[in-house]
């Protein structure tokens, strides 16, 4: 299954997933960039990519030497539901930032919520989280009839 027909499937949590990655990018990008000038935001930036890379490419807890209490956080943030809401408390992390002082971290920011809707509306739809398979997941199965 290529990535255009991953795309059309209408699964939201494949949607979450891109956008999720593309957050992680944005992150580092603008965490590096920020990190004279809000430092404790930048740092969290940072975090969250690092967690959100985990998250999301879900080979990467096979071959990287992570500790199991690692592993096993990864592994609870497996539902629609959770990671909406953990996209969700990124997000107002980042969306805080912004009292501070108005950077680009809020494309940042707007992305993260992006992915927190896209997680949430799945969750709502009844769509189990599937994992674009460019990513190390199953992606879409196509129904023989």
């Amino acid at each position: 299954m290529g990535f255009a027909s991953e795309l059309k499937s209408g699964k939201f949590s494949i949607y979450a997933q891109w956008v999720g990655l593309l957050s992680a990018i944005l992150l580092i990008i603008f965490g590096i960039i920020e990190m004279l000038t809000i430092p404790i935001f930048a740092i969290l930036a940072l975090i969250f990519a690092v967690l959100i890379i985990f998250m999301e490419i879900s080979f990467l807890t096979k071959c990287c030497p992570t500790s199991p209490v690692f592993d096993d956080f990864i592994k609870k943030l497996s539902g629609n539901h959770i990671r909406a809401g953990v996209y969700l408390v990124f997000a107002v992390i980042m969306w805080l930032s912004l009292i501070q002082r108005f950077t680009v971290i809020f494309i940042a920011a707007l992305t993260l919520t992006v992915t927190a809707v896209f997680y949430a509306t799945g969750f709502f739809k009844g769509q189990e989280r599937t994992s674009s398979s460019m990513t190390g997941g199953t992606g879409i199965m196509l129904s023989m009839v």
